[in-house]
């Protein structure tokens, strides 16, 4: 990672506060209609949006990703239609934080954020287009997926569990009714939930819904005869969402892989103790890391980082994946990992390769030795 980058970032993340208050405060001063259109909390609502903002802008300017921050800029717009507000609006912000942050700090920083920026307003301005709903698409994997995340939202998880089950016996598999129904579902309610058309409440009543049926379906799915190699599994620290990390994870137990799942949160070091020889067993032949938002990607070649320096992590493959992946093909070079992969299921035939691979150098270089 660039150090001039990483510096900026952190002032910019150190000022957040200041640079919230000072792009609100130049936004109201110039608009005289904000005051009533957006009523007694509005400043307060505004300088919660911008702090999102200046989070994802740190990420970007830190990796050199300048989608991280589009990609925010985009999620904003899609929050701001939902709720009928003016999206012109949100483009002032974008100008007027533009300007705070070349009138309050030395050149190097608006040399990185002011180009961005910039490419964040164009976007917006070109693109009438939103952060599409994930079941939009027509075909009977979105109704299947459609119909159970109906019948979560009515608090009916009997219904939802007999769906899941009655796909599962009429011959649709693990791997497509987790990625075809289960991950659609819970990213539409995710989406439902920042246009206001779900509660928190829908939001962890749908996921752990959905990670009780997980469960029961893994249990009831046969699993193919081990493999002989073990991975470990786990979100990383800072992201408290493991819905994803853990459907890799029995997607790749019914594969015949050994699976540790440490679920959401993991400190770095944690990670980098776990893939170590144990006493009830050898080192891990494969690490598999999730980051659900862009805010993350920093967690994430942390933990890389962490794993890199110990013995055990010093070559073991590394297989990253989640939301920022998808939107950034090269995202997996950035953070110093393997590869990376748009879904658990298309990834195992990657990773039992990364983990051949690997043993074969492995036996080259003792060979030699």
């Amino acid at each position: 990672m660039n150090s001039s980058r990483v510096e900026v970032a952190e002032i910019i993340e150190t000022s957040s506060r200041a640079i919230a208050t000072w792009t609100v405060d130049q936004q109201y001063r110039e608009d005289d209609t904000m005051e009533m259109r957006y009523g007694a909390n509005g400043r307060r609502t505004w300088n919660q949006e911008v702090l999102a903002r200046i989070a994802h802008l740190a990420e970007a300017v830190a990796l050199d990703r300048e989608k991280i921050f589009i990609g925010n800029a985009l999620w904003s717009k899609t929050a701001f239609i939902a709720r009928e507000l003016n999206s012109v609006d949100l483009c002032k912000n974008l100008e007027c934080m533009k300007s705070v942050l070349i009138e309050q700090f030395p050149k190097p920083i608006s040399n990185f954020t002011t180009p961005m920026i910039n490419h964040a307003v164009e976007y917006l301005q070109q693109n009438p287009g939103c952060v599409a709903s994930p079941l939009s698409q027509v075909g009977t994997s979105r109704d299947l997926a459609r119909m159970y995340l109906m019948h979560l939202l009515r608090r009916d998880r009997y219904e939802a569990e007999r769906l899941i089950s009655d796909l599962s016996e009429n011959g649709l598999a693990f791997a497509q009714i987790c990625e075809g129904i289960l991950v659609p579902a819970m990213v539409e309610i995710g989406h439902m939930w920042h246009v206001q058309e779900a509660s928190i409440a829908d939001e962890h009543y749908c996921t752990t819904a959905t990670q009780q049926i997980l469960e029961v379906l893994r249990s009831k799915t046969p699993r193919m005869a081990p493999n002989g190699y073990l991975v470990v599994t786990t979100s990383v620290g800072g992201d408290l969402h493991d819905l994803g990390i853990r459907i890799l994870s029995a997607i790749y137990e019914t594969e015949g892989w050994s699976v540790e799942c440490l679920g959401a949160n993991t400190p770095a070091d944690e990670i980098a103790n776990t893939i170590a020889p144990q006493l009830y067993r050898g080192a891990a032949d494969l690490l598999a890391l999730s980051a659900t938002t862009s805010l993350r990607i920093r967690s994430v070649q942390n933990a890389i980082a962490t794993v890199r320096a110990t013995p055990a992590g010093k070559n073991i493959p590394i297989l990253v994946g989640g939301q920022p992946f998808q939107l950034m093909d090269d995202l997996w070079q950035v953070v110093g990992a393997n590869a990376q992969s748009l879904t658990a299921a298309s990834s195992v035939a990657l990773a039992l390769q990364l983990v051949i691979d690997n043993q074969s150098k492995k036996q080259k270089a003792r060979r030699i030795h």
